[in-house]
């Protein structure tokens, strides 16, 4: 669906039953996790595999990923596939056991799911939590139970080789099928203007773009329902 066809639908918190949050940039910064992520499996490449840390560097390392993910568009739609065919195929040319990509993602991602919650965020999810259901609707892969915040969402989805990412709406459709709400019934919040709002427009559902920067809204895409700078503001508005 082209973003320029999007219809976007009057804005109207109070039939509002539902609220799904993106998750990397919305509830914490994503950089700093796969930062930790590819350090740890930088390590565990330099105790278990020394010819590949003989050749490659952490930067080399991930050079070497984006180039997996260009000759792999079957599986780009969904992160944790990528990294497996990366790994997987990393350690077939170096000699190495295939399997072993399984230990090493382990080793990543439970480093990747290491976040630090922005300032407010659990506050937010317990007060929103007693008034919506809540959901979580990624392209990420951060696992919400190691993070330890995985009682406050009602349903998770997350992009993978059978589910579409954002900005596509299978992700907001199969939402609300699950929670059975007509799309007016769901707010959307993320800070992607793509991926969330385009996304969630796409969806027909409402959305509300977490503009924490404060930067200027993309003048060709259509605009969000609401705005928010802080998590605060988010607070603020829904909760009356």
């Amino acid at each position: 669906m082209s973003v320029l066809e999007v219809d976007i639908a009057p804005a109207s918190l109070t039939s509002v039953k539902a609220i799904s949050f993106d998750l990397d940039d919305t509830l914490w910064h994503c950089a700093p996790a796969i930062a930790k992520a590819d350090a740890a499996l930088f390590d565990w490449f330099r105790e278990k595999t020394p010819s590949i840390v003989a050749v490659h560097s952490p930067g080399s390392l991930q050079a070497y990923q984006s180039t997996v993910r260009q000759a792999n568009p079957d599986v780009t739609r969904c992160v944790t596939a990528t990294r497996m065919v990366g790994l997987r195929t990393l350690l077939r040319e170096f000699g190495y056991a295939e399997s072993l990509a399984e230990e090493a993602f382990a080793v990543f991602y439970r480093a990747r799911s290491e976040v630090e919650l922005y300032e407010g965020a659990l506050d937010m999810l317990k007060l929103l939590k007693s008034r919506y259901l809540l959901a979580a609707i990624t392209n990420g892969n951060a696992d919400l139970g190691l993070i330890g915040i995985s009682d406050y969402f009602d349903v998770v989805y997350a992009a993978n080789l059978q589910l579409a990412p954002k900005p596509e709406p299978d992700m907001f459709h199969r939402c609300l099928t699950k929670l059975d709400l007509p799309a007016s019934a769901l707010l959307h919040i993320g800070d992607n203007p793509v991926t969330d709002v385009v996304g969630g427009l796409n969806a027909s559902v409402q959305t509300l773009w977490f503009n924490q920067y404060n930067v200027d809204w993309p003048e060709h895409l259509p605009q969000p329902h609401f705005q928010a700078q802080t998590l605060s503001d988010i607070v603020t508005l829904l909760i009356r």
